[in-house]
């Protein structure tokens, strides 16, 4: 009889340890909803989680904003907001609080870096034909193509009065260093107002910004690319539980002439790449950090990045153009080993 009873209890006490820990589980880690897609001529992965159970609701909602960012931040397709700034001939014009927090953002970068982050290198990125996917179209242009546009690059033809911006000496704004990290932070923001306790990770073209920790406590995991391996090979990771990371590097969009490669992100005083790094990788708690430092650091070198980082606070994980892998002290709170 007593054997009976304490087999009943302990069965029953197994019941009700089920369910709490069942009420726990289901508080702590709700279902991700995961959606893949292709905006700004880039892959986008969102995963998202959220007590209050709308995941996809919220999901499908963050990828109908990249229609409004197509209107804004294209610069090739004609009609968007940012391709009828660059051919606005030195007027003023009235930009939307989208357009103006990014130049803003980029114009900061601009100033604090002496003009070596240039968000006015707009016409070298067709003359190359790197403003397309179309390879066939990526090409070495001749030097007097490249000194004629410089000229119209510069920082210093921006001028911002309120929410108007006019272009002079016909530069054209390039907003991709800092695009991405933007679009991460609206989007986020987009998650935290459905709910401030939602789990989650945005990532805009390998820009990743983190909604809340994986399950409520744990890190996500997140894989930096080998840049002379293939795209799902990742020579190291990090482990972050809030903040951005974002890579810039020399293996996206290039070509390779007479053995040298050359790549999309230009040195504003040259007009060509530079050969410090094949990637930079940044993690920051500041959204514009997450590619501007790695955009920075293709074009300045690894003097100028190690002081531009110990300035901002910024990690990073660099390798040089000999394959050799650069970090700061920070890195280490971000590192993860399998």
């Amino acid at each position: 009889m007593r054997k009976r009873n304490i087999i009943i209890l302990i069965f029953t006490v197994v019941i009700v340890g089920s369910v709490i820990a069942s009420i726990f589980l289901t508080k702590v880690t709700p279902k991700y909803y995961t959606r893949y897609g292709v905006e700004l001529g880039t892959n986008v992965e969102i995963s998202y989680a959220t007590r209050k159970g709308n995941a996809k609701e919220i999901v499908d909602k963050m990828f109908n904003e990249f229609e409004k960012y197509d209107r804004i931040f294209d610069p090739w397709i004609a009609g968007s907001e940012l391709y009828n700034l660059n051919h606005s001939d030195g007027k003023w014009v009235k930009v939307s609080p989208d357009l103006l927090y990014v130049i803003k953002a980029s114009m900061n970068f601009a100033q604090l870096t002496d003009g070596t982050f240039d968000p006015t290198i707009g016409r070298l990125v067709p003359l190359w034909g790197f403003n397309t996917d179309n390879t066939k179209s990526w090409h070495l242009p001749t030097p007097q193509e490249i000194q004629e546009s410089l000229k119209h690059v510069g920082y210093k033809n921006v001028e911002i009065n309120e929410n108007e911006v006019k272009l002079l000496n016909g530069v054209w704004l390039d907003l991709n260093g800092m695009m991405e990290g933007y679009i991460d932070q609206m989007l986020i923001n987009m998650a935290r107002q459905n709910d401030p306790e939602s789990s989650g990770f945005v990532d805009v073209g390998g820009t990743v910004g983190i909604i809340g920790p994986k399950y409520g406590n744990q890190p996500w995991i997140i894989g930096i690319q080998n840049p002379r391996g293939n795209p799902n090979d990742s020579i190291a990771y990090v482990k972050l539980y809030n903040g951005y990371v974002g890579t810039s590097g020399d293996y996206e969009r290039y070509i390779i002439v007479d053995g040298k490669r050359y790549y999309h992100i230009f040195d504003p005083k040259t007009g060509y790449s530079n050969d410090y790094f094949e990637s930079v990788t940044t993690v920051s708690t500041r959204s514009i950090f997450s590619d501007g430092f790695g955009v920075f650091s293709m074009v300045a070198g690894q003097s100028a990045m190690e002081k531009m980082a110990s300035k901002l606070g910024v990690a990073y994980y660099a390798i040089n153009e000999q394959g050799q892998v650069i970090k700061n002290g920070e890195w280490q709170q971000y590192e993860y080993k399998p």
